[in-house]
């Protein structure tokens, strides 16, 4: 029978879906085989063994190195780990392209491991990285031969999970180590939840960013900064891994971010400066990787508008390193009393 009631909008509806290249978050399910001991920081280590795995997987000149590659603009490996610069050119003069993946790293996980012990690795991947999936799998299992560390701490893949839509909690398998089959997955829409009066942001990898030339620390960083990044961060990503209307999308407009400092406000619960030192075998050198942790919190008139930012941001990370893990963050619950 006819009705004149209007249809219940459903939450779906009522959020329309950012347009921004498509985020997948997959959890690599593993078991050491040997004794293994992470280091500190294990984002470098983790990105060398993928890197070493991917390129034994991909690569089938056996070049040294990708210049001059008559394949590198097709090569997964190029495309994931060395992508040539001139497909960052093309795209309004990026110096380099943007790694289409994070390690998304827990600081907390435990670094010794006995064998038979379960652990996880997640990464993100981002835009047509997705479907290059299979090739993360094969590079893992392939590094996980190699071994961890000079002591070769050996680990196997059981199998690999996706989340349902980023950060809803639901984690569905997509491959399992018995059948090795992959089970692809449509990419979910990205509908971020409705903007909070104050965003808690819990800084779990060092965040590193720099203004004039010079890496901020706790007393220096500003909304304007972390926004900033944030924002710049999210437009390359989507200008070099997304399609129209992905590409551009308005959301990300830097011209719509207010100059007065009290629309966004920053306020730090506790933050510090937190070295990481890592050694680079290409450069055969340390690197100081160091970066901001802690918990800070954003209120403001202006976090409406820069929120639907911040919550992808927890997918891609902000600042420098984010293939190593670092500029990691998640949005929590603001304590009581929070940002003032």
């Amino acid at each position: 029978m006819a009705t004149d009631q209007a249809p219940t909008l459903t939450a779906d509806a009522a959020r329309p879906a950012l347009q921004f290249p498509p985020l997948a978050r997959l959890r690599f399910e593993l078991e050491a085989q040997d004794p293994i001991r992470l280091p500190d920081y294990a984002g470098s280590a983790w990105r060398g063994l993928l890197g070493h795995g991917l390129r034994r997987t991909a690569c089938v000149t056996r070049q040294p190195t990708c210049a001059g590659c008559l394949l590198a603009q097709n090569c997964v490996y190029s495309t994931l780990f060395e992508t040539p610069a001139a497909a960052a050119q093309a795209q309004d003069g990026y110096s380099a392209m943007p790694h289409p993946f994070v390690l998304d790293l827990d600081p907390s996980a435990p670094r010794t491991l006995a064998p038979g012990a379960p652990f996880e690795l997640t990464i993100h991947l981002i835009g047509a990285a997705i479907a290059q999936a299979p090739y993360l799998i094969h590079a893992l299992g392939l590094a996980g031969q190699q071994g961890f560390g000079s002591a070769r701490g050996r680990f196997s893949i059981t199998g690999v999970t996706r989340e349902r839509v980023p950060g809803d909690g639901v984690w569905e398998q997509v491959y399992s180590a018995r059948d090795g089959v992959y089970q692809p997955r449509d990419p979910a829409p990205l509908l971020p939840p409705p903007a909070p009066a104050k965003a808690r942001l819990r800084l779990g990898t060092p965040l590193r960013i720099k203004r004039n030339g010079h890496f901020l620390g706790a007393r220096d960083l500003t909304a304007a900064d972390l926004v900033h990044a944030l924002y710049r961060r999210l437009r390359t990503l989507a200008q070099l891994q997304g399609g129209a209307p992905a590409n551009d999308p308005e959301w990300l407009d830097p011209r719509g971010f207010p100059r007065d400092p009290e629309a966004l406000r920053l306020h730090a619960h506790w933050l510090r400066w937190h070295e990481w030192t890592r050694y680079s075998s290409r450069q055969d050198t340390l690197m100081q990787m160091g970066g901001l942790i802690g918990d800070i919190t954003l209120d403001g008139p202006a976090l409406p508008a820069i929120w639907p930012a911040l919550w992808v941001g927890q997918w891609t990370h902000v600042g420098k390193g984010t293939a190593f893990g670092l500029g990691g963050y998640r949005i929590g619950e603001p304590a009581d009393g929070a940002g003032h």
